[in-house]
C-alpha cells in the first residue's frame, strides 16, 4: 500500500475565481494525472470532482538539480460547484520564480467558447480576444493555445 502524502494546503474549498487567482502564483507545473472521481469536497454529494496531480515543469529548477524537482501538486474542483481545492507537497529545487506561460483567463475562456459556438475559427477568435479585452496580440496566449481550447474544450 502506498504511504499517505501529508498535503499543505494553500486554498481549501475556494470558488473558482479565487482558485485562478492562486494558480498564476505556483511555479510552472504540468498537470501529470487528471481523472474524474466521487466529489469529496461537497459534504454527501453524488456528483463528480476532478483530481489533478501536479508536477514541477520549472526550467528554474531543471536548471539547478540533475534530479527531478521534489515538489508535487493537486489539484481537486467539484464539477457541480466549481469549488477548488489546491495542496502542494515538497519543495522546489530552486527558489527563484520560474517566467509564466500565457494562459487563457476564465472570461476569455467563456468568450471563446460562445464564438466556438457559432463556428468562428480559432484565428478570428485570437483577434476577437484581442479586440474585445483591449490586449495587444504579442500579450495574449499563442494561435495554438486558443486552437487547442477551441477544439476540445469549447
Amino acid at each position: 500500500m502506498p504511504k499517505r502524502v501529508n498535503w499543505r494546503e494553500i486554498a481549501v474549498d475556494v470558488d473558482a475565481a479565487e482558485g485562478d487567482a492562486v494558480v498564476p502564483r505556483l511555479k510552472s507545473f504540468d498537470i501529470d494525472k487528471s481523472q474524474t472521481m466521487g466529489c469529496s469536497i461537497c459534504p454527501g454529494a453524488d456528483h463528480k470532482m476532478r483530481y489533478r496531480l501536479l508536477e514541477c515543469s520549472s526550467e528554474t529548477c531543471k536548471g539547478v538539480s540533475p534530479v527531478k524537482c521534489a515538489w508535487r501538486g493537486k489539484m481537486v474542483t467539484c464539477l457541480d460547484s466549481e469549488h477548488v481545492s489546491i495542496f502542494e507537497f515538497g519543495e522546489h529545487s530552486s527558489a527563484t520564480a520560474s517566467p509564466g506561460r500565457k494562459k487563457l483567463s476564465l472570461a476569455q475562456k467563456a468568450f471563446c467558447r460562445d464564438l466556438a459556438q457559432n463556428h468562428i475559427r480559432p484565428m478570428r477568435i485570437r483577434h476577437a480576444l484581442s479586440r474585445k479585452f483591449a490586449t495587444p496580440l504579442e500579450d495574449l496566449p499563442p494561435l495554438k493555445m486558443v486552437q487547442n481550447f477551441v477544439n476540445h474544450y469549447g
